[in-house]
């Protein structure tokens, strides 16, 4: 497929990236969307993922002729794959969207993920490798600048980069207001002017930008796209008032008794049961809010007509650990870390279901760039639009020691949605490899790379090494 290719669509994303299906897959599955399965109201099942992906689960290609959609772009700040039965009013509006199963980030840290997301670049190639790194990336080409260049209107509301300096505007956007990060009572950069908010951010977010929309619409016949970054679930997680005491079911996770096939930083940590249930708990709590900003924001585009060619797609820029390997964080190589909701809808073109490949947020800024028209050199960037070929094989994802985060050191991981490889890197030395069987050990629980080792494990892991030593340089069409 040469370099950068075009289908002309309207496309919803919500966190994306890889395909597991081989060979190149052109067959159509534009279907209405009546006439198939609605995603699930939990979106996804809470056990392993066995399911291979197949010539169904490849969205058909579209003409370059075809209008340009707005896009509405959701993402959210550390919530897991797992979290979307506390989002019914969402899940609602996405009950004939596609579900990605298989969904991951290219590296779990705010910062670098962000930068990912609107790079279309992995960290090792944008140089947004530590939370204090947005300054270094190459703000020239990211999403919102080459669509506001392609003929869109363009508005930001809620979290852009941790460490872009908060009274210096968001490149790209027409209209921002950008946060570093807050509930109740917050600090914003609202086109050029730096304000105090006594508000709770998620919904004054939502409002604000939705006011821009409507201005959009209002203006002229130009398409828009829109990013919605609310700062939920983020930690200290504090719900809205009226959410304060809600009950959202249970959600502590069991941790690991031997961690001996582990490496040695994660037997640093001790469990404590009683915060990681406090946290999980809080953090959904704060997603009922984000259920009513996404129903506000929705029921105004289907009140006023535009919901039926606008993108949507909802994601979060990582997931996060509630208790599994007796930790509460991010950061890890670990699959609740990696793993985040990804949700596409796009009336009359996606059809609803669960689809199975290995996607990663990379994949959403091609796909979002080949809807819009977009062209770009060849391998500018790293990940491939949903809309074409499917890809074969593992998904990348990688971390570099960032003593912003924590002390998990530099790691490298590959995952194919059955088997999952882990390195962890010293100064560039490698020092512990990990190697789980996810589909029949979904709690990554037995590295089967300690103690002894199977003639199969062993090879496969030499296999892994060079596949995963290649992708860690990767650049374009060479990356997985």
């Amino acid at each position: 497929m040469p370099g950068f290719q075009i289908y002309g669509v309207n496309i919803l994303f919500v966190h994306i990236r890889t395909f597991l299906l081989a060979g190149a897959v052109t067959a159509s599955l534009l279907a209405a969307p009546a006439q198939a399965a609605p995603v699930p109201a939990a979106l996804l099942p809470a056990g392993p993922v066995t399911a291979n992906a197949t010539a169904a689960d490849v969205p058909v290609s579209f003409e370059a002729s075809a209008p340009k959609p707005n896009i509405l772009l959701i993402n959210t700040d550390d919530q897991r794959w797992d979290t979307m039965r506390v989002m019914p009013k969402t899940m609602k509006w996405l009950k004939n969207a596609r579900g990605f199963d298989r969904a991951t980030v290219s590296i779990p840290s705010c910062c670098p993920s962000r930068s990912g997301l609107i790079s279309g670049r992995y960290p090792h190639n944008n140089k947004v490798r530590h939370q204090d790194d947005a300054p270094n990336m190459d703000m020239s080409t990211t999403m919102p600048v080459l669509l506001r260049k392609a003929g869109y209107h363009t508005a930001m509301a809620g979290k852009f980069l941790n460490s872009w300096p908060l009274d210096s505007p968001p490149p790209g956007f027409d209209h921002y207001s950008a946060m570093h990060g807050g509930y109740q009572g917050f600090k914003t950069f609202t086109d050029n002017k730096l304000e105090w908010v006594n508000a709770y951010s998620t919904t004054w977010y939502a409002n604000r930008l939705k006011g821009w929309i409507s201005g959009f619409d209002a203006a002229d016949t130009k398409p828009w796209f829109a990013y919605y970054a609310p700062y939920a679930p983020h930690r200290p997680s504090t719900p809205e008032a009226k959410y304060k005491n809600a009950s959202v079911g249970s959600c502590l996770q069991p941790g690991e008794a031997d961690v001996n096939d582990k490496p040695a930083w994660l037997k640093w940590t001790k469990p404590d049961t009683k915060l990681a249930d406090q946290v999980c708990h809080d953090q959904l709590r704060t997603l009922l809010s984000v259920d009513d900003s996404v129903d506000l924001l929705l029921s105004d585009l289907d009140k006023r007509g535009e919901l039926s060619h606008t993108l949507v797609a909802f994601t979060s820029d990582n997931g996060y650990l509630w208790g599994e390997h007796n930790r509460i964080e991010k950061f890890v190589g670990y699959l609740p870390s990696l793993r985040v909701p990804l949700l596409l809808r796009w009336d009359g073109h996606v059809t609803a279901g669960v689809d199975h490949r290995m996607t990663n947020q990379l994949d959403i800024t091609a796909t979002l760039l080949a809807a819009a028209g977009v062209t770009l050199p060849k391998n500018h960037l790293d990940g491939r639009s949903l809309l074409g070929p499917a890809r074969t094989g593992y998904i990348l994802s990688e971390y570099w020691l960032d003593t912003k985060n924590s002390r998990v050191p530099d790691w490298g991981m590959l995952w194919n949605g059955s088997v999952q490889y882990i390195e962890n890197y010293d100064q560039g030395k490698l020092t512990f490899k990990e190697l789980y069987h996810t589909d029949t050990d979904p709690g990554e629980l037995t590295n089967v790379l300690h103690g002894q080792v199977s003639a199969a494990d062993q090879q496969l892991a030499n296999q892994l090494h060079d596949q995963l030593t290649a992708a860690r340089s990767c650049a374009g069409s060479t990356c997985p």
